[in-house]
C-alpha cells in the first residue's frame, strides 16, 4: 500500500487503522515490557545465584580450610597417641628389664642404661624370637668384666704414719689385752709409748 493510496481512506477507516495500529503498538509495548520484566527477573535470579555460588564457594573454601585444620589436628593427635603408647610400652619394658636385673649392682648408671638399651634392641630383633629379657640379659653380660660393681668394697685403711689416735683412743688402749697391745706396739710404737705410761 502506498501513501497516496491512504488518501482514499475515509476518516473512519483512517481512525480504524490508527486504532488498530495503536492497539498493536500497545500490545507490542506490553510484550516488550513483559520481556524486559522477565529479563530483569532473570538478571536478578542470575545475580542471586551468583551471590549464592560465591557464598557456597566461600563456605566450601572455609570448609576446605577447616578440613585441612581438622586433618592436621587429627594427625597431631594420632602422633601424640602413638608417642604416648610407645612411652607406655617402653615403661612396661623398662620395668620388666629392671625386674630381671634384680639386686645386681652396676658399676654406674651409664653401663646399666647401655645394657637396658641393648636388651630392648635385642628383643625387637627377629633373630631373638622366643627369648626372654632374662635370657638376653644373661647372654649380654655372661663372661664380661666391668659391668657389675664389686660387692667386696675396698675400705680405706689409715696408713701407719697417719694419726691413729682417731682409730685407737686411750680408753680403747686400756681395754686391750696383751696380744692387742703387742700388735699396736708393732704397728704404731709412738702411740703405744704414749698410752703405755
Amino acid at each position: 500500500m502506498k501513501r497516496e493510496d491512504l488518501v482514499d481512506f475515509t476518516d473512519e477507516q483512517k481512525d480504524l487503522v490508527m486504532s488498530l495500529y495503536g492497539k498493536a503498538m500497545t500490545k507490542k509495548d506490553k510484550e516488550i515490557e513483559t520481556l524486559n520484566n522477565s529479563k530483569k527477573e532473570l538478571e536478578n535470579k542470575v545475580n542471586t545465584y551468583e551471590t549464592k555460588i560465591n557464598e557456597f564457594n566461600e563456605t566450601a573454601k572455609e570448609n576446605a580450610d577447616w578440613k585441612i585444620k581438622y586433618e592436621e589436628l587429627q594427625t597431631s593427635i594420632n602422633e601424640q597417641e602413638a608417642k604416648l603408647k610407645a612411652k607406655e610400652e617402653d615403661d612396661i619394658l623398662t620395668n620388666n628389664i629392671n625386674a630381671v636385673f634384680g639386686d645386681k649392682k652396676f658399676v654406674n648408671d651409664f653401663t646399666k642404661n647401655a645394657i637396658m638399651n641393648e636388651i630392648k634392641t635385642a628383643l625387637k630383633d627377629n633373630a631373638n624370637l622366643g627369648k626372654s629379657a632374662k635370657d638376653l640379659f644373661e647372654e649380654i653380660t655372661n663372661g664380661k668384666d666391668g659391668i657389675f660393681a664389686n660387692p667386696n668394697q675396698v675400705v680405706d685403711m689409715p696408713e701407719i704414719d697417719e694419726n691413729v689416735e682417731n682409730v685407737v683412743s686411750k680408753d680403747d688402749f686400756d681395754k686391750m689385752g696383751y696380744k692387742e697391745r703387742v700388735e699396736l706396739k708393732k704397728s704404731n710404737p709412738e702411740l703405744f709409748n704414749k698410752y703405755n705410761k
